[in-house]
């Protein structure tokens, strides 16, 4: 830290007691976190709603949005929902057999949607406290933050680089130039997604 300027040190040691306050009020526990299902562990529905999240995911993209979990078992993690007949996998390019993709089924949405109204109640126990303004600016903030920090959705880009070469194996300038525009990973929910007791 001894390259940082005097008002980012301070700045850092604020951040650090305003986590330390938040952890103290139980608010910074993940509201993934345990999501109830009485027959799926919760990994298995967080895996739901992360394909309810972000659509068509390539394996190894899943098994970063589920904390880095090794793919073997990452592999028996979806040999479970395929069998219970919630996610399929798909090969994503005709040459090469190897890529994996995974998708919700129907039955897989549905459960789906239960978990991300439990993630949006928690999440709206959080934004509770604020007023109507504060809310919007936190979420203006965030968002900032977000985009400046860098944080695009890699899985959307990946996904259209594996197109591109399914469609011109040889032209990986098209490739590039198609992901080549980074966009926000976060977008602003539609009304209707919040629940009611966020209003």
């Amino acid at each position: 830290m001894s390259e940082l300027s005097m008002e980012v040190r301070v700045q850092v040691a604020r951040l650090r007691n305003l986590i330390i306050d938040v952890a103290r009020c139980g608010a910074l526990s993940s509201p993934l976190g345990a999501l109830p299902h009485t027959e799926l562990d919760p990994m298995e529905v967080q895996a739901l709603w992360w394909l309810k999240a972000e659509s068509l995911l390539p394996v190894n993209v899943l098994a970063d949005r589920l904390g880095g979990i090794a793919l073997p078992r990452l592999s028996r993690l979806l040999d479970r929902l395929e069998d219970a007949k919630l996610v399929q996998r798909e090969r994503s390019v005709r040459h090469d057999r190897r890529r994996v993709r995974v998708r919700l089924t129907e039955q897989g949405r549905a459960l789906a949607e239960q978990a991300d109204s439990v993630v949006q109640e928690r999440m709206a126990k959080l934004l509770l406290p604020l007023g109507g303004e504060q809310r919007s600016e936190l979420m203006d903030m965030l968002e900032g933050w977000v985009q400046a920090m860098g944080c695009w959705n890699r899985a959307e880009e990946q996904a259209a680089t594996e197109e591109t070469e399914a469609e011109a194996p040889d032209t990986a300038e098209v490739s590039a130039s198609r992901t080549s525009a980074p966009r926000p990973m976060l977008t602003r929910a539609e009304p209707d997604a919040i629940t009611a007791n966020a209003a």
